[in-house]
């Protein structure tokens, strides 16, 4: 049965129950997206690490790129983690193409990450579809404006040094905290991505 926009997503569903939710408006479907999808946009950062492009600024992109995926995805193509990574990698190496200061992808790099059956022009082209990037755009904006709001200023660098694949100790090291109050501010921000709402 289908849940109210106003009714809260669980945690029990499924990945495409809570796409098929965070597009009717539901206020908490995306917020636990966010949260099952955050080890893929730190694994998928750390194959970039030499990019030249700040890994926050990565970060961002990969947390556009799972707004596009929500956006986009069809069900039966493949499954939305799948479809869901494959947004996120080419989202951060549209970003890395686009840096100034970014080095040229050797060709074999420019391919769907290696879990995907997704080829990298299919989802390029799903993910990617300038209509669909007007429309996101506003969105996105409200999206970081939220994960700001919803989050103290240093949970959302430790979030975002985290996604960035940063380890504990190195945030720990940059930020001039101990490692457990590293641990604590994630295992904060987990809690309010799983119990907050996404704004409509």
């Amino acid at each position: 049965m289908a849940l109210s926009k106003q009714q809260t997503a669980s945690e029990s569903m499924s990945d495409e129950e809570l796409v098929n939710l965070a597009r009717g408006g539901n206020e908490s479907a995306f917020s636990i997206l966010i949260h099952r999808c955050a080890l893929t946009v730190k694994h998928q950062i750390a194959s970039l690490k030499h990019s030249h492009v700040e890994d926050e600024d990565l970060a961002q992109e990969g947390l556009v790129g799972l707004l596009s995926a929500v956006r986009t995805y069809k069900s039966g193509v493949s499954s939305f983690r799948t479809y869901a990574s494959a947004c996120i990698r080419n989202r951060m190496l549209s970003a890395v193409r686009g840096s100034a200061a970014a080095r040229v992808f050797p060709q074999a790099e420019l391919v769907s990450i290696d879990d995907s059956r997704l080829p990298l022009a299919q989802t390029h082209s799903l993910c990617d579809d300038p209509e669909q990037l007007v429309v996101q755009k506003d969105e996105i904006v409200r999206m970081q404006k939220w994960l700001r709001g919803l989050l103290s200023p240093k949970e959302y660098k430790v979030f975002m040094m985290y996604l960035g694949a940063y380890s504990y100790e190195e945030i720990s090291q940059r930020l001039g905290i101990s490692v457990k109050a590293v641990d604590n501010s994630l295992q904060r921000v987990r809690r309010k991505l799983v119990a907050v709402s996404f704004p409509r």
